[in-house]
């Protein structure tokens, strides 16, 4: 969170900070995005080899392949959602920390800056 007491360039910082915090976690949660697409279709994958008699049915492996799949479909449900949050968060960080350099007042130097 940013401290409303601190000096722009404390600001500035700290909204960096949380610019990289959240990269980081728009970054885990599309790990499990795609974590959770493999294991639905495994999950699915392994239902459908059961049901064309690739492998021997057993109704703990079809609970399993079912439970696998459809946990999976959770998993990416979740983690898309999740993933859609933090992006905006990091759109609204950036937005606010672009506001805050906007904001600064720098000093013309002139010639002497050459």
């Amino acid at each position: 969170m940013v401290e409303a007491h601190s000096t722009p360039a404390e600001r500035i910082e700290q909204l960096e900070e949380r610019i990289d915090a959240l990269r980081e976690a728009i970054w885990r949660s599309r790990r499990l995005v795609m974590a959770g697409r493999a294991c639905a279709f495994a999950g699915a994958a392994f239902v459908i080899c059961l049901f064309l008699g690739l492998v021997s049915f057993m109704p703990l492996r079809m609970i399993v392949g079912t439970a696998v799949g459809l946990g999976g479909l959770v998993l990416m449900g979740s983690s898309v959602g999740s993933t859609r949050q933090l992006e905006l968060s990091l759109k609204q960080t950036e937005t606010e920390r672009n506001a805050a350099i906007d904001a600064l007042a720098f000093v013309d130097l002139g010639d002497a800056g050459r």
